[in-house]
């Protein structure tokens, strides 16, 4: 009887341990599972977060926004004259040209010339090297323009101020655009301007 009760009580104490490590696994494995779907479920909602994220900025970037302004800009009251594609080009390229393309009259034309129908016209033009596409207008001269002696010497005043601000913007030498700057001085200050009927004729025919 001792025999058999020890038999039982060693085998108990095995069948005990057995399912207490048993139990512990199945727990441990639960836990497991559970932290894995926690994982899953987080990483679930990170990935809708983004996703809420991504269409929210796409929103925000397809609403129509409002660009800013500086309130010390001011509005000018004059309209600066702007000669033609073809003076410029002129002026770019180092070329002659006519100082009536600078006047008011010339840059008159150029503003109807920049606005008619031909204007939709394209050809291809090379500077430094480069292929560029430019109105046909770029390359077409004035009918209207004229000689810089046939031009009134107040025409003459006022296109030689534009032609040297064009002529800067062209890049010329600062050497020729100071150059070219007195001796539109010297013309328009010389002696012969009080002194002769035919001063302005005069000027006019040695300026051109």
């Amino acid at each position: 009887m001792d025999r058999l009760r020890d038999i039982w009580i060693v085998s108990h104490e095995a069948r005990v341990l057995e399912w207490n490590h048993q139990s512990d696994k199945e727990a441990q494995e639960e836990a497991e599972i559970e932290q894995a779907q926690a994982a899953q479920e987080e990483e679930e909602h990170l990935v809708e977060e983004a996703g809420a994220e991504k269409d929210h900025l796409k929103t925000e970037k397809k609403k129509p926004k409002m660009n800013g302004f500086s309130t010390m800009v001011t509005v000018g009251n004059t309209i600066a004259p702007h000669p033609s594609q073809y003076a410029i080009q002129k002026l770019n390229s180092f070329e002659y040209i006519e100082l009536w393309y600078f006047s008011t009259e010339g840059c008159k034309e150029a503003i109807k010339t920049l606005c008619s129908i031909a204007n939709n016209m394209f050809s291809l033009a090379k500077h430094n090297n480069q292929l560029t596409i430019q109105p046909s207008s770029a390359f077409k001269a004035s009918r209207s323009a004229i000689s810089d002696h046939e031009l009134l010497f107040s025409m003459f005043q006022q296109a030689k101020n534009l032609f040297l601000t064009q002529a800067n913007t062209a890049k010329w030498p600062q050497m020729h655009l100071d150059a070219l700057a007195l001796f539109f001085w010297h013309l328009e200050n010389h002696s012969i301007c009080n002194n002769s009927k035919l001063s302005d004729l005069v000027i006019l025919h040695y300026a051109s």
